[in-house]
């Protein structure tokens, strides 16, 4: 049997068990399926344009303790610019700009005296935020929120008014689980809260690719696993996993071909765990029926170029809108392009819509937020629908997220879908690759 380490997946929770792996020393041989690595994190040239476009917006936290880590390994940390410190615009229809700026105090007054100084809240919600800290606080490191508690219940319990829910704990929801504040888990967006806003001014600080999303990790991982004698190759279809008398011993391929391996490592999404695991073991192993039964989330990105500029801001939370995010791409990016990403998260009852229903709605949220947009003509427009984006966090399914370790002898599993502790994040998929890697490693 070969002693290589084989990867199945090429995204971000594969690319780190791969790094993880090759930087103790062991040989990985890293499989994705597609032309390119990236998985669902993962950017293009669009041919219009001549843009670099990520198939989904997706930003950073100081909290992103592993992916920080991960970066810095391979060598690219650079090309992500943090905040000095938390500062969030927010857009009001009427085009009302108000801001979230936080001191560098300790936590968690860095966010209490930031919401106290802001006019992005009245004196009244300003209380009721300052109320939920003095909760969390209490409550760490026991949680507040109870099981079977979705979000806008835990808050509505907690005195937070519709308004407040609104303009603010819902659109921080919806950024960081992709899921109505009505369905996802309370527990686990406490969880989010206390990592992000209540651990360090550090930690709550945002950070954004001033390159496209797969320039931050996938040439730059790929590398140093080959540096490292291992090797990463693209359209590569497992087909199934090659598993006798409870013991994982490699992969078939699409082609026929078998590949053995010491151990194997699935970083694929959870839909298509089923099809690489053989019927009967299937049948007869209920470790895999939690992750199979978790719904999906999609995640709708509209991306806008325009004759003109719409806003100097780089990004802001829209508030009263069905968008709820706009992202400035042409200024992160550091280009001349009037191009803008918008996001529409958790997308549930609009991912049926035609792109042309979508451009409708986003233009018309655009032309009662930013008064340039009124004037501005539209040139391009590229509407992203990913309607498997992420697992839906609802109350229920934290029990059935699996482990990284699997009952099958020499298999193992990576992905944000798994039992990290977090949503569906940059920093899960990368935590659980990191996670993958240490179980084999105590083997």
């Amino acid at each position: 049997m070969s002693d290589d380490i084989l990867i199945i997946g090429g995204g971000f929770a594969g690319l780190a068990a791969g790094v993880a792996l090759a930087e103790a020393g062991r040989k990985v041989h890293l499989l994705e399926q597609k032309p390119h690595l990236g998985g669902r994190a993962r950017s293009f040239c669009d041919p219009t344009t001549g843009s670099v476009v990520d198939n989904g917006q997706h930003l950073f936290m100081g909290c992103y303790h592993s992916t920080i880590r991960f970066l810095a390994t391979i060598g690219t940390l650079d090309r992500v610019q943090f905040q000095p410190r938390l500062a969030v615009p927010f857009l009001d229809r009427g085009g009302r700009l108000t801001r979230l700026d936080c001191p560098d105090w300790p936590s968690p007054w860095h966010l209490l005296l930031g919401v106290l100084g802001s006019r992005s809240f009245s004196w009244k919600e300003k209380l009721e935020v300052l109320r939920l800290g003095n909760v969390l606080r209490a409550a760490k490191p026991d949680t507040d929120a109870t099981p079977g508690e979705s979000v806008a219940a835990w808050l509505t319990r907690r005195g937070q008014s519709p308004m407040l829910r609104r303009d603010f704990w819902d659109l921080l929801c919806i950024a960081a689980m992709n899921e109505d504040p009505r369905i996802a888990s309370a527990r686990l967006f406490e969880r989010v809260l206390r990592l992000a806003l209540f651990t360090s001014p550090a930690d709550s600080r945002l950070g954004m690719a001033r390159v496209g999303l797969g320039e931050c990790y996938t040439a730059a991982a790929a590398a140093y696993i080959q540096a490292h004698g291992g090797r990463v190759e693209t359209e590569h279809n497992v087909k199934q996993l090659l598993v006798a008398e409870g013991v994982c011993r490699g992969v078939e391929l699409g082609n026929g071909q078998t590949l053995e391996a010491a151990m194997v490592v699935s970083a694929v999404p959870w839909l298509q765990i089923a099809s690489l695991l053989p019927g009967d073991l299937l049948r007869a192993e209920p470790f895999f029926a939690g992750g199979l039964a978790l719904h999906p989330a999609p995640i709708i990105s509209l991306n806008l170029w325009f004759d003109a500029p719409l806003t100097e801001l780089e990004f802001a939370g829209l508030r009263g809108t069905t968008i709820q995010w706009l992202f400035n791409k042409g200024r992160i990016l550091g280009t001349k392009d009037h191009y803008y990403s918008l996001v529409l998260s958790g997308a549930h009852e609009q991912v049926s819509r035609s792109k042309e229903e979508l451009l409708a709605i986003a233009l018309a949220d655009l032309g009662v937020l930013l008064p340039a947009a009124r004037q501005a003509k539209l040139l391009h427009s590229l509407v992203i629908k990913e309607r498997f984006a992420t697992f839906s966090p609802r109350p229920e399914t934290e029990p059935m997220r699996p482990p990284a370790r699997t009952p099958v002898r020499g298999f193992f599993l990576a992905g944000d879908w798994t039992a990290t502790g977090l949503p569906a994040t940059i920093e899960g998929a990368v935590q659980s690759g990191y996670t993958a890697a240490r179980e084999i490693l105590k083997q």
